[in-house]
């Protein structure tokens, strides 16, 4: 008996196809595209067999790739989690340097200065990663804006004449 694997597939109305084809971009992932025209998304399980013959063009170098695509071509995330672990590790190296500077007031002068290298080390590396990351956050937006995804979809203009009369409350 052939073993079945289920998989969900998605079938978009023909005005998230329009939009879909509207994009420009050079490397879309199509179900992520979908996912941002669309309002509300229901998914179909297929049953699926194993292949009969051939094997799968996917390697492990393209999966990696269209993962990072995905990753990347969606969402300014990736670049705002550097961003935050920049700040952490700029505050993070401040205070430790804060830290030493009291500690020092309190029992002395030590002989080697390790830590302290150390605090200020982790500040300015913070601060490049934070730069770095802002940075990051510039190209992200530019990259937003030559894209030029529409940031919302107008299906349908309605007249007034089409409006529902609404329904006084009589509190």
């Amino acid at each position: 008996m052939p073993i079945f694997k289920t998989r969900r597939k998605r079938y978009p109305h023909w005005y998230i196809v329009q939009q879909i084809c509207k994009c420009s971009e050079i490397s879309s992932f199509i179900p992520a595209l979908a996912n941002t025209f669309a309002r509300s998304i229901a998914e179909i399980e297929v049953p699926h067999r194993e292949r009969a013959e051939g094997r799968t063009k996917y390697s492990l170098s393209r999966l990696i790739r269209l993962n990072f695509d995905l990753m990347t071509g969606f969402s300014l995330f990736p670049i705002q989690a550097i961003s935050a672990f920049g700040l952490v590790t700029a505050i993070g190296g401040v205070s430790f340097s804060v830290f030493l500077f009291i500690r020092r007031l309190i029992i002395g002068p030590e002989a080697e200065g390790l830590f302290t290298l150390f605090a200020i080390l982790f500040a300015f590396i913070g601060v490049m990663i934070l730069a770095l990351g802002i940075i990051g956050e510039y190209v992200g937006r530019i990259y937003n804006e030559v894209r030029k995804r529409p940031r919302f979809v107008v299906r349908k203009i309605y007249s007034k004449a089409e409006y529902p009369p609404l329904a006084r409350s009589h509190a």
